[in-house]
């Protein structure tokens, strides 16, 4: 079964992707390497990677009118789609959401890295773009800390501990995938805490893939480039980590368990 598990793994390295989505909402990449291999990503692929052609394919955002959204949500999904965000700037963008009432939320770091305060940020049911300032970015972790400008309260989402998950349990994944597909809604199952030195002893990995650290919670529901930021919640809908990477070829997804903005944002937190 090791072995097995290693191969699996081996192939579908290929297939690795970041979940932000690039500058222009739905522009996507496909191509081969020179091992013929296909990758899907969201960003062009340095030359020397590449063995053929590569195709660029762009999606448009169709105008829909904007509804308010309702004084009181129907379920703890829904109160969740209500505490996500869209995350957009000149370069690109994802997802984003709140953890308190007046405005602070979490997003993935690697959405934020080399962004500047051009950030904004588009609430569900809300015509108006609200500036985001970041407050801080996890040395360690794919995590950072923002500070949404949105006059009066927030709503935002409870926070649970993932070492509590039991494998097979329901989770859900929120975000804007492609920045097109607002208030995306995908559901799988948590599958286990993927501890960080296997990595190594499993995956034959020298180390986590893009400078990433720490365990992280593998699950299975659909995540895409836009993805990227936002929340995996649990059936009360509460938070258990931030969505961060996954395989364009299987649904097996990371992300960074939340508990861990205990540690890299205390300051903020108290």
């Amino acid at each position: 079964m090791k072995h097995r598990f290693t191969a699996m793994f081996c192939m579908l390295l290929v297939g690795v992707c970041f979940l932000s989505a690039g500058a222009t909402a739905g522009k996507a990449y496909i191509w081969h390497d020179k091992d013929g291999n296909v990758h899907f990503s969201d960003q062009p692929p340095h030359s020397d990677e590449v063995g053929g052609d590569i195709e660029e394919r762009q999606f448009k955002e169709t105008p829909r009118k904007e509804t308010a959204a309702p004084e009181t949500p129907r379920s703890p999904i829904e109160h969740a789609v209500r505490c996500t965000f869209r995350l957009k700037n000149k370069k690109g963008g994802a997802s984003g959401f709140f953890i308190n009432d007046t405005g602070l939320a979490v997003t993935a770091k690697h959405v934020v890295q080399g962004a500047t305060y051009s950030m904004k940020a588009e609430l569900p049911g809300d015509k108006r773009k609200y500036r985001v300032r970041i407050l801080k970015k996890s040395k360690r972790h794919d995590l950072a800390l923002l500070q949404v400008a949105v006059k009066g309260s927030t709503p935002y989402l409870e926070i649970r501990d993932p070492k509590t998950l039991v494998r097979g349990e329901d989770l859900w994944a929120i975000g804007n995938p492609l920045l097109v597909f607002k208030e995306t809604v995908t559901k799988g199952s948590f599958s286990r805490m993927f501890p960080e030195e296997d990595w190594k002893k499993e995956v034959k990995m020298r180390k986590l893939p893009f400078k990433i650290r720490g365990d992280q919670i593998q699950f299975s529901a659909p995540v895409i480039p836009g993805n990227s930021g936002g929340p995996v919640v649990d059936k009360e809908g509460k938070v258990i980590g931030v969505v961060s990477w996954g395989y364009s070829s299987a649904p097996i997804n990371f992300a960074a368990p939340i508990s861990y903005i205990e540690e890299d944002f205390a300051s903020y937190l108290q």
